[in-house]
């Protein structure tokens, strides 16, 4: 390899690590980044601020469980954490074996498996849906505008809440499944 090339392929690999040690530039103001996931053949988006990474094809051990949204348990960087069926959790029908994963950190960590992760997006204002003024002054949307028709918003924090209160236990601090 000519020495002028090595210096490009070096230059570009190191600009290319950079990116990703790089902090996420803040969306600009009005804005929301979404992930456009599917459950089944339907469309859902989920907004990056509720979630701490995006994950495939990660092993799920599976556990007895009274709550049949429970898949089992997968490890997160040595932390081993409840996953959930998204599909179970919103009343849809989605594949048995969901392939994706998002990490939601909340008080305790939980994942949501879903069928597939579609696209980014960078919502703008005008893309952010919201069912009431309430919503809007608060800066929880319902849906997205994308490209191709509106998209839902997944209100993560609210479904997490949900398993918390149904997981807790009588005694101190509860328990995931």
């Amino acid at each position: 390899m000519p020495l002028a090339a090595h210096r490009s392929a070096q230059t570009l690999r190191e600009q290319f690590d950079r990116g990703f040690a790089l902090a996420l530039a803040p969306p600009v103001g009005g804005s929301l980044n979404v992930l456009i996931i599917r459950i089944g053949s339907e469309r859902f988006a989920v907004a990056l601020p509720d979630i701490q990474g995006l994950y495939v094809d990660r092993t799920i051990l599976a556990l007895p469980s009274p709550m049949p949204e429970l898949l089992g348990v997968a490890n997160f960087r040595g932390q081993i954490v409840p996953v959930y069926q998204l599909a179970s959790l919103i009343g849809k029908t989605g594949a048995a074996a969901p392939r994706w994963m998002v990490l939601v950190q909340e008080r305790a960590p939980l994942a949501f498996a879903f069928d597939a992760f579609e696209a980014h997006l960078c919502a703008g204002a005008r893309q952010l849906l919201a069912g009431s003024e309430r919503a809007v002054a608060e800066q929880a949307f319902d849906a997205v505008h994308t490209e191709n028709g509106v998209v839902p918003l997944l209100p993560v924090r609210t479904l997490a809440g949900q398993i918390a209160e149904r997981t807790a236990g009588p005694g101190p601090g509860g328990g995931h499944g």
